[in-house]
């Protein structure tokens, strides 16, 4: 069964939001976590052939977390430290298609007033740079960042792999094909502590930069707006492209 969420918000689930989104599922189950409010009848929801649909709301998710817990079948434990780098090194391994996690925050299309249950979810092809190298300022620094380079260049935090990536059409945004790190890895820090607002430009040295670059696909949503004009929302940098 695939598990689907449709993120927080104020602007409520409708039918009509569900259908649009069906329309592209994969075959095979799905559950689907409504974290807003929905404001039709669970009982009615759409259904399309080969396509087994569910839907919680919260109470529903919590009322089946409750139950695992007090029959033993989940545990609630303090979590382990991560080993970050052996993460990094088996991520990519295998032969693919490689689609990162989303972060699913859509608080940038709440603020334009786009629905985000009325867009159809897509992939959008991308890449992914792993850049190491010297960040030069009163001292010399070295730092490893990963870049996702898909409309522009976006610094990640960290990077997971869906485990198994969704079946949907694709739409493209371009792709840099020699992007230049310098200018997204430089940065402004305060120059010593004492010295107030002072900043001092640490800039990363272009001569240093070791990259791995791997072929990704970027779960996004394409909507379209009341002038009906199109845009797309990358899930990943979660950065909304406009007129596309």
């Amino acid at each position: 069964m695939e598990l689907w969420t449709t993120g927080q918000g104020f602007a409520p689930l409708d039918r009509a939001g569900v259908e649009s989104w069906l329309f592209d599922a994969p075959r095979g189950s799905h559950l689907i976590i409504a974290e807003r409010k929905v404001n039709f009848d669970v009982i009615d929801l759409p259904s399309r052939t080969g396509r087994l649909l569910k839907l919680w709301q919260l109470n529903d998710f919590a009322a089946f977390i409750g139950h695992a817990v007090i029959d033993g079948r989940l545990s609630i434990i303090e979590e382990e430290p991560e080993d970050v780098e052996e993460e990094e090194i088996d991520i990519f391994a295998g032969s693919g298609p490689f689609v990162l996690k989303p972060m699913n925050d859509f608080s940038s299309l709440e603020s334009r007033g786009l629905d985000i249950s009325m867009a159809k979810p897509v992939l959008v092809p991308a890449r992914l740079h792993k850049v190491k190298g010297l960040l030069k300022g009163p001292a010399v620094e070295e730092i490893e960042s990963w870049l996702l380079n898909c409309g522009g260049l976006h610094i990640l935090e960290s990077v997971e792999i869906l485990e198994r990536p969704p079946m949907l059409n694709q739409e493209i945004l371009e792709i840099a094909e020699n992007p230049d790190f310098s200018e997204i890895l430089s940065q402004r820090r305060p120059h010593s502590e004492g010295m107030g607002d002072l900043l001092h430009w640490w800039k990363f040295d272009s001569e240093s930069q070791k990259i791995d670059t791997y072929e990704v696909l970027i779960p996004a949503h394409k909507g379209q707006d009341i002038s009906g004009n199109f845009w797309i929302f990358n899930g990943v940098s979660s950065t909304l492209h406009l007129n596309q």
